[in-house]
């Protein structure tokens, strides 16, 4: 008899990792829900796993989470990973994620080498959540990935060799976003920050802000998987005072501990444009 497991629309190397270690594939039964939280009674049964849909810090019920108030600072994976005594095997692997989900990793240059970009684990994942759109589909696919990583031995912390697919998709979109990011909007915010603000259906848009020198970036997705969806990142900067302002008008709006990323209702957002970068400009 399979598992049971719970997802989000939006799968992440996170919601990958974690449900790579815990052992789910194919034969195992995934539902995906929509939303920030999943139902009660997949939250209070310890036969349910529940990946990054809610229950932060509750792995003793099976729940592998990290967004909202008085969370756990390590990610989803990292969670599991303690439950499963640590395993050294994956040790790297836990390692990677967890910094680049609850810090982010600075790495070197995309450079060519011997011809070919280089790539990481984050781009090959990238490239394949770009590939294929279906939440159970990708968490398949991420976790095969994963674990031939971890059979074959590579490092996450360097160049992964393979995946040439997923690599030249997630260039494409590199290059779809160093256009749309032309036209990008900037403000200075009351706080005297600099405000970067685009409307973009391309991954990777927060980042690719920062390089440009945004101090604050505001990414917003008028039609993400049928919903409207904002993102608000600092870069080294905590965006968490929004969250009380923002749930005071438009509920569900979360992010990690960390407090340097959040984003709107997983069911979508209600608001516009203007009345988010009103709120950023006014409180930060």
């Amino acid at each position: 008899m399979g598992k049971k497991v719970v997802i989000s629309t939006k799968v992440d190397l996170d919601t990958i990792a974690t449900a790579f270690l815990l052992g789910v594939g194919d034969q195992d039964e995934i539902i995906v829900v929509k939303g920030n939280t999943a139902p009660e009674s997949y939250l209070s049964d310890p036969d349910v796993i529940c990946i990054e849909v809610g229950g932060s810090g509750q792995i003793e019920l099976s729940n592998y989470d990290h967004h909202g108030e008085n969370a756990p600072l390590q990610s989803a994976c990292f969670q599991a990973w303690e439950r499963l005594g640590r395993p050294e095997r994956v040790k790297n692997l836990v390692e990677y994620v967890d910094l680049l989900d609850t810090q982010g990793i600075k790495r070197p240059d995309m450079k060519k080498e011997n011809n070919r970009p280089r790539r990481f684990l984050s781009d090959v994942i990238s490239g394949m959540l770009l590939t294929e759109s279906d939440p159970v589909k990708q968490l398949i696919l991420g976790i095969k990935i994963l674990k031939e990583i971890v059979e074959k031995g590579y490092d996450p912390f360097s160049d992964i060799p393979g995946f040439d697919e997923y690599i030249k998709k997630k260039e494409e979109n590199k290059k779809r976003l160093s256009f749309a990011i032309q036209s990008t909007r900037w403000e200075v915010s009351k706080g005297g920050l600099r405000v970067a603000i685009l409307e973009t259906e391309y991954p990777g848009a927060i980042g690719a802000l920062y390089n440009q020198g945004a101090q604050v970036a505001i990414v917003f997705n008028s039609d993400f998987k049928g919903v409207r969806k904002f993102t608000i990142g600092g870069n080294s900067i905590r965006v968490d005072s929004l969250l009380p302002v923002l749930n005071g008008i438009d509920p569900g709006w979360g992010g990690p501990r960390t407090g340097t990323i959040i984003g709107s209702p997983k069911e979508g957002s209600k608001l516009s444009l203007e009345e988010v970068v009103k709120v950023v400009i006014d409180r930060l």
